[in-house]
C-alpha cells in the first residue's frame, strides 16, 4: 500500500457519457490521482444523495496533462445509481489512489491483457499505459463482455496469426495504438469470437512456440469464474498471472477487514485485504494447485 500517495479529493464532473446496459464512463478533473493513479490502483468515490458507503472504482485511463482521470461503471444498486446522475459541474468526493496494482516485469516483451465486464478498466489502463512508457513491446489485449461494450469497436486492421478471421472486431482505441486486439462474447455480437475470452486466449497461445511464451505474462480482471479460467490458462502454459480481485469495501483502507480473500503463501493459507494487500495478486496465490 502506497500511503503517501492516497488523497482525499473533491473532483469536478467534466463530462459523463451513458451506454447501453446501465453503463457509463465519467470524466472527472482531480489533480491530484490524475498525476500518481498506476493501472490496477483503484478509487473510493462518494456517490452522492446521501449514499452510507462510498464505492471502489478501478481507474479506467489517467490524463496529467489536463488534471483528469476516468472511470467505466455499470449501475448495480443505489449508490451507482446516484453516481450516474451526476452532470458536468456537480461535485465528487474520492480517496485514491489506493491499494497495489499490477507489477511488470520488463524481460516479458509480450505482455497479455484479458478483460470481463466491468473489469476491463484497470487492464485496458495497462495495456494503454506500458505501451505508451515501452514502445517496443507488443502487448495483445482480449475483452469479453455479454452486454455491448462501452468503446467504440471497429474491424480491426492488425492481424492476430493463430485467430480466424471471422474473429475481427476490436476496440477503436486499441487499434489507434498499435495494440492487437480481439473481442469475446456470448451474445452473437458481430466480429466477436462465440464463447469465453479465456477460450479465445487458449487457442490464441495454443499455437505459440515455447521461445514465444517465454516472453509473456498474464494480466487479467473480470468476474471471479473468468479470473479461476485465467488462472489455469497461465498454468497450463506455464506463463506468469497477475489477478486484479474485485470486493465490496467498507472503508478501502484496511481497516474493516471486510474484503479479505484466502490467499496461499508458501503453503500456507492466509487472509488477505483485497483494499491494502491487494487488488492484484499472483495468481498462484488465489488458486493454488
Amino acid at each position: 500500500m502506497h500511503k503517501a500517495s492516497i488523497f482525499e479529493e473533491t473532483s469536478e464532473v467534466i463530462h459523463q457519457e451513458a451506454f447501453e446496459e446501465n453503463q457509463f464512463v465519467i470524466t472527472l478533473k482531480a489533480p491530484k490521482a490524475s498525476k500518481t493513479a498506476k493501472p490496477g490502483e483503484f478509487a473510493f468515490v462518494d456517490c452522492g444523495e446521501q449514499t452510507l458507503l462510498r464505492r471502489p472504482l478501478s481507474y479506467l485511463r489517467t490524463n496529467p496533462n489536463n488534471d483528469t482521470v476516468e472511470f467505466m461503471y455499470k449501475i448495480i444498486g443505489p449508490g451507482l445509481e446516484a453516481l450516474s446522475k451526476m452532470t458536468a459541474g456537480d461535485s465528487v468526493k474520492m480517496m485514491g489512489p489506493i491499494g497495489n496494482g499490477f507489477s511488470h516485469d520488463l524481460s516479458k516483451q509480450t505482455p497479455v491483457f484479458i478483460g470481463g465486464g466491468v473489469g476491463i478498466p484497470p487492464v485496458l489502463f495497462l495495456a494503454e499505459y506500458l505501451k505508451e512508457n515501452n514502445p517496443e513491446m507488443t502487448p495483445y489485449a482480449f475483452f469479453g463482455s455479454e452486454i455491448p461494450f462501452p468503446f467504440e469497436t471497429t474491424e480491426s486492421e492488425i492481424n492476430i496469426e493463430g485467430l480466424e478471421q471471422s474473429n475481427f472486431a476490436t476496440i477503436k482505441d486499441m487499434e489507434e495504438k498499435q495494440i492487437p486486439c480481439r473481442l469475446a462474447s456470448l451474445a452473437n455480437f458481430k466480429g466477436c469470437y462465440n464463447g469465453y475470452v479465456t477460450e479465445l486466449v487458449d487457442t490464441w497461445l495454443s499455437q505459440l512456440n515455447p521461445s514465444e511464451k517465454e516472453k509473456i505474462i498474464l494480466y487479467a480482471c473480470g468476474p471471479e469464474v473468468m479470473l479461476e479460467a485465467a488462472a489455469k490458462l497461465a498454468r497450463n502454459h506455464k506463463l506468469d498471472c497477475q489477478l486484479s480481485l474485485e470486493e465490496f469495501m467498507a472503508c478501502a483502507i484496511g481497516g474493516c477487514a471486510g474484503c479479505t480473500v484466502k490467499v496461499s503463501i508458501d503453503e500456507q493459507i492466509a487472509m488477505k485485504r483485497v483494499c491494502v494487500d491487494g487488488p492484484v495478486f499472483d495468481a498462484k496465490a488465489i488458486y493454488p494447485q
